[in-house]
């Protein structure tokens, strides 16, 4: 028997006949309006027979094959989900950074006030002494003696080398040989009427001459007398570079002679503070190796001449050092002192003091960020000449933690 049937062949799953009986009760399916195609189409399938379903036009039925998917609708929906998460998440955020800000901080102010302080320019500096001579004669010569050692005090007038007199005296008598033979040629050309043979006598005289004056004025009583090169001030020897029978050459340096009595300190000082420093300003002067002693000092000279490697310029202080405890050479650390009124603030009331200071000032129970300028400093305590009003409120304790505008709750106000 042959199980497989045609389409011609296919018969429907009831009797036509029995449409026609009382005892048949059609079977209905819903209205076609409210069903898919494909369920249309299988209910025209049902009610139609093989035959007239199929002998409708293609064009007025739908092919189905498996589930249909609609992509682009799924793709919106899953966008839509994405930034829904995003703006939730960017809500959540602002949320929590305005809880933040918004939370009062507990902090305790101080009240600005106004006092006679102290403020100090600090600088370091080296120390060299007020006057110091190189002691040199210009003319060759022969030492024959030397009365003087290095660390000896000297007076002006003091002999410090004996020089030979015979070679001295042999000197000036050629030297004014020389003049009077360059003379006595000039007065024979000056007859003869030529004028070019008495150019050049004219010129030979006169350096004759200047070499004689130059001469006298080297060995003049001010560094020579009965034949000694005498000192001509006050002070001490610090160097000696010529010995006994020894013959030195013109100008060359033969002993150095320093006045320690008052010294000058050259201090580095930041430009930021040019405007601020004067002469006649005091200054207390600590040097390196000897901490625990203070010198006091006053300004005698600035320097108008920037360093362009340390930003800085130089100031000379005048020290009195009759105790002969400063010594040209020392490093020392200098504070000049501007005294005035200012604004004293605890140092704690301070961020970053040495560069961008600022400090939080307090209104209407809120706090704010307010530049300031520290003009110096004493002991534990700021002076502050810019930024700040006398009255005014900032923060002491808490202003770490706090932020621009920032709500606050006070604890406590110190004075």
């Amino acid at each position: 028997m042959n199980n497989h049937t045609t389409r011609s062949q296919f018969q429907p799953p009831f009797r036509p006949e029995a449409e026609n009986s009382d005892d048949f009760t059609p079977f209905c399916l819903p209205t076609t309006e409210l069903l898919p195609a494909r369920l249309k189409s299988d209910r025209q399938f049902a009610t139609l027979g093989p035959k007239a379903a199929y002998a409708q036009p293609v064009s007025s039925r739908r092919l189905v094959i498996g589930p249909r998917f609609a992509l682009p609708g799924k793709l919106v929906r899953k966008k839509r989900i994405l930034l829904s998460l995003f703006f939730l998440l960017l809500a959540s955020v602002f949320f929590i950074w305005f809880f933040l800000s918004a939370r009062t901080a507990d902090v305790t102010l101080y009240q600005v006030s106004a006092q006679d302080a102290t403020p100090y320019i600090s600088g370091g500096g080296v120390i060299f002494p007020q006057q110091q001579l190189s002691l040199s004669y210009p003319l060759p010569e022969k030492a024959l003696a030397v009365f003087v050692k290095v660390g000896d005090e000297v007076t002006p007038n003091q002999p410090l080398l004996k020089l030979d007199p015979t070679q001295l005296n042999a000197q000036a008598k050629q030297l004014s040989d020389d003049v009077a033979a360059a003379h006595a040629y000039l007065a024979s050309v000056s007859a003869s009427g030529n004028a070019s043979a008495i150019a050049v006598a004219q010129q030979q005289y006169s350096l004759a001459k200047s070499k004689y004056n130059a001469f006298v004025a080297g060995s003049s009583p001010l560094l020579l007398h009965n034949g000694n090169l005498i000192s001509p001030m006050r002070g001490v020897v610090t160097t000696v570079n010529i010995s006994p029978g020894e013959v030195f050459a013109a100008n060359m340096p033969l002993l150095i002679i320093m006045d320690e009595s008052v010294v000058i300190v050259h201090v580095k000082v930041p430009l930021a503070n040019l405007s601020q420093v004067h002469t006649g300003m005091q200054a207390i002067t600590t040097p390196s190796a000897l901490p625990d002693l203070n010198f006091k000092g006053t300004i005698s000279a600035i320097v108008p001449q920037a360093d362009p490697q340390t930003d800085t310029f130089e100031v000379w202080v005048s020290i009195e050092n009759s105790s002969k405890t400063l010594l040209p050479g020392m490093s020392v650390f200098v504070r000049i002192q501007a005294a005035g009124r200012a604004l004293v603030v605890p140092r704690p009331g301070i961020l970053s003091p040495d560069k961008d200071a600022v400090a939080f000032v307090v209104r209407n129970q809120h706090a704010y960020v307010q530049h300031v300028h520290v003009a110096g400093e004493v002991r534990d305590e700021l002076l502050v000449d810019a930024g700040l009003a006398r009255g005014d409120n900032i923060v002491l304790v808490g202003q770490y933690q706090l932020r621009d505008g920032q709500a606050i709750r006070v604890q406590s106000v110190e004075k």
